[in-house]
């Protein structure tokens, strides 16, 4: 209960709504560095240690499961601007707020983020802006945005990767009380602005995270870029649901979530919950979530 309700605080800290820029922000006092997927960019004389190796292991992670929605990853390189600090990011040419820990420009296929001197955390606000980036780009295609659950949830999904073992999401799922559950379908009409409270939002996280978890196994693949398809099409969740899995949304979808969960959050001869090392986890799904959106470039 405890892990649950502190996931709040992390990730109403981590992301940030923010627009498309209509240019290109002026370029001063960045180091560059490249590796063969990433343009990196970094404030100061050095960069946060080994970060070219490490934004290769996120790719590497991310690759199997976003290519079919980003085939441009594959060839061509996304710009990742790392500022030295909050203030100096805060105060810089991408004007976020405060709040924020990261962003994404689909548009200009660039992350912005700012070192906090934990590289673990650092790297799981890359790999959730990544996803931001690669997700959103492909529903911008058609002018569309993706629902607010299944953007956040997948890119907590992709977030847990960073951590082999599994992060904070995959162990708070586990124990996650079906009281503090939003019963489908209205849990995919939930918005995180209609929400009051800390405890509240993070359980919508745990949730969306364990709604694209459920939908997206290794062997589900082809009927999850279905399902996307749909949505981006313009379809209802019921009738995506049903294109993608031949699962009705309300009750049918519920009690097989349920189920599903259930199964997840079993414990095993050593005690962990099963869920921990799923095979969806063999997939290497990847922990921060950003309130991002993008507007096509139109406006800044």
């Amino acid at each position: 209960m405890r892990l649950i309700t502190a996931l709040a605080c992390m990730f109403l800290a981590a992301g940030a709504y923010g627009a498309e820029l209509a240019t290109a922000p002026k370029v001063s006092n960045w180091n560059v560095k490249s590796s063969p997927h990433f343009e990196i960019l970094h404030e100061g004389a050095w960069a946060p240690a080994s970060i070219s190796l490490e934004l290769e292991k996120i790719y590497s992670s991310m690759r199997l499961k976003m290519s079919m929605f980003a085939p441009w990853m594959v060839k061509e390189k996304a710009k990742i601007y790392i500022y030295s600090s909050q203030d100096s990011y805060v105060n810089g040419e991408f004007n976020p707020p405060r709040w924020s820990k990261g962003l994404a420009y689909f548009s200009k296929k660039t992350v912005v983020v700012y070192d906090t001197g934990d590289i673990t955390k650092l790297k799981a606000v890359i790999a959730h802006e990544l996803s931001h980036l690669y997700f959103e780009g492909f529903f911008g295609e058609k002018l569309k945005y993706p629902p607010q659950w299944l953007n956040e949830g997948l890119a907590v999904y992709l977030e847990e990767s960073v951590t082999p073992e599994g992060g904070p999401w995959s162990k708070a799922l586990a124990y996650f009380p079906a009281d503090r559950q939003t019963p489908f379908p209205g849990f995919f009409d939930l918005k995180i602005e209609g929400l009051k409270s800390d405890s509240k939002i993070a359980d919508w996280y745990l949730q969306a995270y364990g709604t694209v978890l459920y939908l997206y196994k290794p062997t589900t693949r082809v009927q999850f870029k279905a399902f996307c398809e749909a949505m981006r099409s313009g379809e209802k969740v019921e009738d995506a649901l049903w294109k993608g899995y031949r699962v009705r949304e309300g009750g049918d979808f519920g009690r097989k979530w349920s189920a599903w969960l259930a199964d997840y959050s079993q414990a095993d001869l050593k005690g962990q919950p099963s869920g921990v090392r799923s095979a969806s986890f063999d997939f290497k799904p990847v922990q921060f979530s950003s309130f991002s959106f993008s507007n096509f470039g139109s406006k800044k």
